[in-house]
Formats: C-alpha cells, structure tokens, sequence
C-alpha cells in the first residue's frame, strides 16, 4: 500500500530562472544565438512566475538585446502588478527618458506619485523659465537633450582615436571569468558609442593608426595579481586605497613638465587608466618613450600596482592590429562594474560626459622625463591651489615628492580620508618635529573627519625622542618600497633629512652604543658628514 506521500501526484520542479538569466546574459555578451534569445524574452507569460527583481533583470536583458519595446512592456507590467515597488518606477522611467519619450515619462511620473507617497520628491526638478511656455518647453526637453546627447558623443569620439577602420568588441564568461576582444572591421560610429555608454555592449579601439600614429595614449594601472581577493587583499586594504589616491595625484602631477595631461580613469576591472589626448597623431615610438618616462618615475613609489603602458609597439606589422585598450564609462563584462572619470564619480553618464569638454591635449615638445623624488621639480605646470598649497606648507610638498610612503599619508589627509593609528603615529613622529610641525599638522588633519585640534595639540606636547626612521616607517606601513638614497651614508636614516629646514642640532641621532674609540671616532666621523650636508660651502676630497 503507497504511503500518503508515494501517492500524491509530483509536482514538476520550479524553473531555475537564475540559470536562465545567466544563460540569457551569457549569449547576449556572446553575440551568440541573438535572436533565440530575443524569442524568449518576448513570451510575457514569464513574467507572472517572476518576483520584482527578476522582472527588472528581464527588462535589462531585453535591453541588451536591443527589444526595447519588449524592456517597456515588461517594466509596465512589474509597475501594475508591484505598484509599491519603487525601483521598477524609476527604472521605467530612466529608459523613457533615454528613448526620448519625455510626456511620456512624465505621465507615468504622476502615476508613480500616487502609487508611492513622496516619489521623487527630492530627485532634480526641471527648471521653468515662467515664460508661459509650459508644455510646449517640456516638448522642446527631448530635441534639446538629443542635441546635447550628439555633442558629447561627439567629443567622445574626438578624443578616444584608434585605429580608423577597426574597433573591438568584448566578450565574456563570467562562470569561468574570463574575457576577450573581438575585431569589428569597419569605422566606429556613434551608434555604436551610444550602446557602449549604455551599457548594451563593451567596446575598445586599437590605438595604432594605419600609418603607425597614435591620437591617444595610455597607462594602465592595475592592482598586483597577489591583492585583489583574499585576505592580502583584506590585510592591505587601507594601504591599497592610501596608494591609489597617491598614484592618481603623481600621475598628473609628473606629468606635467612633459606636457602630458592625463585624464583618469576607474577601469571597472582590477585598477586605473591614465588618457593622454593629441590634438593631432603623432609618431607611437616617442609617446611610447615619454609614457614610459613617466612610468618609470612613479613605478618604484608603488607596493600594489603595475604600470603598463599603451601602446606597446613602435609600429604595426603584418597583419596585426596591435594593443587595445577598453573604452571608457562602459560596462566590464566579467565584473559588471561601470567605469568612471574620477573627476565626476556621480550622476548619469551624459554628465561624466561633460568632463570632456575641458579636457587638455597634451604635446610631444618637451620629451624630458620627470625628475622625480630626486630633482627639483623646475618647470612644473602647477595648478593654481596646488600652487598656493605650495606656497603654505613647503615643507609637506617636499617630503611629498621625496619620501613615497609620507607622500601617500599627505595626500590622504588632503583627500580627507581616516587616519589609522599607526598612521596617525608616523605623522605626528616625523612631521611634528619640524620647527613647523604644529601648523603643519594642523593644516594636514584638518580635513580629515576625526580632526579635533585640542587633541592634536595634546599630541604634539608628549612628543619626545627622535623622528621615525625610514626602516620603522616601511614596516608600520606595510610597504615594499626601497629606501630614500642619502648623498652619505647616514647613522639614522629619517624621512625629514629631506628638508633643509631641519637643523641637525635640535635634536641628537640615535643614540649607537660606543664599545671602543674606533667606534667613537667612526660615530663622530658620520656625525661630521651629516653635518657638512647642510653647509653651502663644497666638501674638500683627499
């Protein structure tokens, strides 16, 4: 006899629709079986057995797929079925706007208000002139933001120049995470920019020209295979984010004396990219050098990322099409992260756009690389507040640009980051012994969310001793970088030997234990060497 359970009728299993979203997601990135996939997503019967947020999934797929009809429908449907759900109102009315139906996003605006008290209310409003045009203005909003639209993509193509019959377009898996390129032979046009910025496709240019001569150059800053899961990834994370402030602001910074400016990047993957602009192409081989230059300026400064630059060759050969880079403020599709201009991390992408439009070209004409932590930094094109900034705290630009790990801790503060207690503890040990130190480190905590200026000063009166050296500094940090070389050797070694207004006598080195007078005299014959370092007159040679 069947027990209650054995006769019961079976029911059939629930569809695993998270592996048909991945299957879906998969052959849209793939260019594989693209009308297949469209079929499926126009049976709306589906939709019933979906929850919000896979309705909201399927209206991305079938905006990838380009059914934008099918997206409508589709978030029309989620709208009447889960009034109260308010992402699926907002994205509804995002795609209306971006499809140029302005009455009708605003219709369906008024309808979301009364479905959802409070909607919108503190999202930016249109301006009205109070001209009486009412309607017939807001009529005008989609003519005026498509004229809008093809300017940016415009400039968007001006700038990123690859090569003139050729661009790429990328594919993924993101179940075994791994991703490609694939040539499309033809020109690229602002269709396709337009998809690229939509997140419907991913697409990179081949920076070599025909004739071997590039618009755009790059350097690619990736975080090291070694930090990007884990627990080194966890152990460092403050170090890593300390460092990519501090490499972003060098980059533009050393660039400067060789009239390159560069335009910064989040990738969207494992790390940055630096864009150099040329009003006109000019031969790879010298803008490889001078990119390399600079590179090679910054690359001992790092402990987490690699510097690469683009492109790689002086010249095409054969048949091949050489390096390529992603476009910008696209969708990476194994992370599925957009990438951004650090200038403008907020609001949509017509609006990061924007920061295009003041963007420098930069020139080949001076090729001396930059001078780095042991120049002098002459002939520097300096912002005016980095200027004025200057002006302040000379002592902090030079150790700054001489001392890597305190030039990190300084350029955090000035970002307004949180200082840790060992981080705190460097700068308070080196910095607050200059005869400065205590507008110094008033000025650089200020910003930092913490600050309390009763606390600082408390500090700064229980500082004894002597300055951190460079060795405890590596390893309070955590940094794998080479020590500052010195002009002599040093019986102590600290990062403010850098500035000339530290004056040996106000305070002893280390103390270094003297067994015998062979050591006394070695000691005082180091000391003496420290000494003559300051002194304007030239050391006389035996």
């Amino acid at each position: 006899m069947k027990t209650p359970a054995e006769a019961a009728p079976k029911r059939p299993a629930a569809p695993d629709f998270e592996l048909l979203f991945s299957r879906l997601r998969s052959f849209i990135i793939e260019n594989r079986e693209i009308e297949k996939c469209r079929e499926i997503l126009r049976k709306m019967d589906v939709l019933q057995r979906l929850n919000p947020e896979q309705c909201l999934e399927w209206s991305r797929l079938a905006q990838m797929a380009g059914e934008m009809d099918v997206a409508c429908r589709t978030l029309g449907d989620l709208n009447r079925r889960h009034p109260a759900f308010e992402p699926g109102w907002r994205e509804h009315i995002e795609l209306l706007v971006l499809l140029g139906k302005g009455a009708e996003a605003a219709a369906l605006r008024a309808r979301a208000q009364g479905a959802i008290p409070g909607f919108g209310q503190h999202d930016a409003q249109p301006v009205h002139t109070g001209d009486g045009g009412g309607d017939f203005q807001f009529l005008d909003e989609p003519f005026a933001a498509m004229k809008r639209e093809e300017r940016l993509i415009a400039r968007y193509m001006a700038l990123f120049q690859g090569r003139e019959d050729c661009f790429a377009r990328q594919w993924a898996d993101r179940n075994a995470g791994t991703s490609g390129y694939v040539p499309v032979r033809r020109a690229i046009e602002p269709a396709d920019v337009r998809d690229h910025l939509r997140g419907l496709k991913t697409y990179g240019i081949y920076l070599l020209r025909r004739d071997s001569r590039v618009a755009t150059g790059v350097i690619d800053a990736d975080l090291k295979q070694a930090y990007r899961t884990g627990a080194a990834l966890a152990k460092e994370r403050s170090g890593i984010q300390r460092e990519c402030a501090y490499l972003v602001e060098r980059v533009q910074e050393l660039g400067k004396p060789m009239n390159l400016f560069a335009l910064p990047e989040f990738s969207g993957g494992k790390g940055y990219h630096f864009w150099f602009f040329f009003e006109e192409p000019v031969p790879a081989r010298p803008l490889k050098e001078a990119l390399a230059a600079l590179a090679g300026a910054l690359r001992p400064d790092l402990t987490f990322f690699d510097l690469e630059v683009f492109p790689k060759q002086d010249q095409l050969g054969g048949k091949g099409l050489g390096n390529l880079v992603k476009l910008p403020l696209g969708l990476h599709r194994v992370t599925g992260k957009p990438s951004y201009f650090l200038q403008k991390r907020s609001g949509d992408v017509w609006q990061a756009l924007e920061v295009l439009e003041g963007a420098a070209y930069s020139t080949l004409e001076k090729k001396d690389p930059p001078l780095g932590k042991t120049g002098s930094g002459g002939g520097v094109l300096i912002h005016p507040r980095q200027g004025e900034w200057i002006a302040r705290f000379p002592e902090l630009h030079r150790l700054s640009e001489r001392c890597p790990p305190l030039g990190q801790l300084i350029t955090a503060c000035r970002n307004g980051k949180a200082m840790g207690v060992r981080e705190e503890k460097i700068l308070f040990a080196t910095v607050g012994f200059l005869k400065r130190g205590k507008t110094l480190l008033h000025a650089l905590l200020q910003p930092v969310p913490e600050y309390n200026p009763h606390l600082v000063d408390y500090k700064l009166s229980r500082l004894r001793g002597t300055p951190l050296g460079c060795r405890k500094i590596h390893t309070l940090l955590g940094v794998a970088l080479d020590f500052c070389r010195f002009d002599s050797p040093l019986p102590y070694a600290h990062p403010l030997l850098h500035c000339r207004e530290w004056m040996t006598e106000d305070l002893p080195v280390a103390a270094e234990r003297v067994e015998n007078l062979a050591d006394a005299l070695e000691h005082l014959r180091r000391s003496l060497d420290l000494v003559t370092r300051f002194l304007p007159a030239v050391r006389e040679t035996s």
